[in-house]
């Protein structure tokens, strides 16, 4: 029998007029890097036993993704634009839309701040206690076996403002990839609720290249992606350079 583990993600939204920090820097140390790696990767916000937070979670395959829009408010477009941006600039991850909740390993309800709490407790089990899901402005919860992420839920407000609906759509589905840890030394991530960050930033944009990488594989524990990240940095530095140099050219 399969050994389902779920992970809990959410965002409790703090009210900041920034800009985006990651967009303020220039570069990042390999140092910072596999820091930001580190503490995004290995851990959770809830769920799955200590054993299994020091290991890499991730898709094996591609994402398929299927949308339930039960929000007074339609702002599919933006998670069309956002699922394309990612699937782009994103190295060995695919994300595709499908007809079907049966044939999707992530489901989006997009709902309106009324009907969150309802549609949380009416699509989880019974017996899951949601308490933590339900107090929180966004939220996933994402189960994986052998650390091969299997099957995500994302749940989204969409009818308060665009920057509150665009950082949960941002922060949750990027952490149900794999990065499923928040922590409030990552000044220059999303993964920080306190850092002002509300977009795909670069910091950001590095923590999901070197996770996708190859050579980085579900169920590997810091000591075996450290010996490696060094040089998955090193390449994805070259792809940034040619990722600017075409304005966010397609993944080749």
């Amino acid at each position: 029998m399969r050994r389902l583990v779920l992970y809990v993600l959410a965002v409790l939204l703090w009210s900041t007029a920034s800009i985006a920090a990651a967009e303020r820097a220039a570069d990042f140390s390999d140092d910072q890097l596999i820091d930001g790696f580190e503490r995004t990767v290995f851990g959770s916000e809830g769920g799955g036993s200590r054993a299994d937070k020091l290991r890499v979670k991730k898709y094996a395959g591609p994402v398929k993704l299927f949308v339930v829009n039960a929000s007074s408010t339609n702002r599919e477009r933006t998670l069309n634009d956002f699922v394309k941006l990612v699937n782009k600039s994103v190295r060995n991850l695919s994300i595709r839309r499908v007809n079907s909740d049966k044939s999707a390993n992530m489901v989006v309800f997009l709902v309106d701040r009324g009907n969150y709490r309802s549609i949380i407790r009416d699509t989880l089990p019974p017996n899951y206690d949601t308490r933590f899901l339900q107090s929180n402005d966004c939220s996933a919860i994402v189960a994986a076996s052998n650390y091969k992420i299997e099957l995500a839920f994302v749940y989204i407000v969409a009818n308060e403002t665009a920057r509150a609906f665009n950082h949960c759509l941002v922060e949750e589905i990027l952490q149900s990839l794999g990065p499923v840890n928040d922590d409030w030394r990552l000044k220059y991530s999303i993964f920080n609720d306190y850092s002002g960050v509300d977009t795909f930033g670069v910091f950001d944009w590095y923590i999901l290249n070197m996770l996708y990488d190859k050579r980085v594989r579900p169920g590997m524990s810091r000591a075996e992606t450290r010996k490696m990240l060094p040089a998955i940095i090193a390449d994805t530095r070259k792809r940034l350079v040619q990722l600017q140099q075409r304005g966010g050219a397609k993944k080749r």
